[in-house]
């Protein structure tokens, strides 16, 4: 007995775009298969039978395709942009016995050393290239990060390794690190700069309000001037007119 999951396959005649609409109308999901040296082969597979296998954190599945049991990866899965529905897959035919090349998650175990000491913790890689067979795919690599100091990394040599597991990555790859946090310091600077903006702001405006204050001053002095000059003007005025009335009187 297999220790794959078994998924239940049709293989479609009609392609282009509306015949692949019309599969999706039926809840299917479109799929292709590819083998070294073969024509692609079309696939449709019911969508909830897709989901549930999917769901089981395996890559390889058994399916009978034109009558023959096969085992096939899957190499792709592309999801609509807006709900995430599963819109195609693609599969690879492999064979138990031929070593595969396939990316494995990256997970991280344990606290960081680092950490602890008020440090951050940062993935710079979460999968890993491997090359192995079909039957001993593992589910995750695993790194341990107990040791790791504040301002070191660890590397893909570093990774835990089964001996039927061959890693392709480059081994100097840094995949996990702890640095120190620095985004704190950037803000604090931020609002500093910002608190003195703001000051310098309000002193232009201070500035800009007792000028204007004492122009409308000078400018109320100065008309207060013109006024009296002007009151002075026709006081005179008045007098000489006055004067060669009282002289006719006499």
């Amino acid at each position: 007995m297999s220790k794959f999951e078994k998924l239940n396959v049709n293989v479609r005649d009609e392609k282009g775009t509306s015949s692949v609409r019309r599969i999706r109308l039926q809840n299917q999901i479109p799929a292709v298969l590819y083998h070294s040296g073969l024509d692609a082969l079309s696939l449709s597979i019911d969508k909830k039978e897709l989901y549930k296998a999917l769901n089981t954190g395996q890559v390889i599945f058994e399916v009978t395709v034109q009558d023959e049991n096969q085992f096939v990866l899957v190499k792709d899965v592309q999801y609509h942009p807006v709900n995430d529905n599963i819109m195609h897959v693609d599969f690879q035919k492999v064979k138990e016995d031929e070593k595969i090349s396939l990316e494995v998650p990256l997970r991280i175990e344990g606290e960081a050393e680092g950490v602890k000491a008020g440090g951050i913790l940062v993935q710079i890689v979460s999968t890993i290239t491997v090359q192995c067979k079909p039957t001993t795919i593992p589910e995750a690599l695993i790194i341990d990060v107990t040791n790791l100091e504040l301002n070191s990394s660890l590397f893909v040599k570093d990774i835990q390794l089964a001996a039927d597991v061959e890693i392709m990555t480059s081994e100097d790859l840094a995949v996990v690190s702890v640095q120190e946090p620095k985004e704190e310091e950037v803000v604090e600077e931020e609002v500093l700069e910002g608190e003195e903006l703001l000051e310098g702001e309000e002193g232009e405006e201070g500035e800009k309000d007792k000028e204007g204050e004492e122009g409308k001053e000078g400018e109320d002095g100065k008309d207060g001037k013109e006024d009296s000059s002007e009151g002075k003007k026709e006081g005179t005025k008045e007098s000489k007119d006055q004067k060669p009335k009282e002289e006719k009187q006499k």
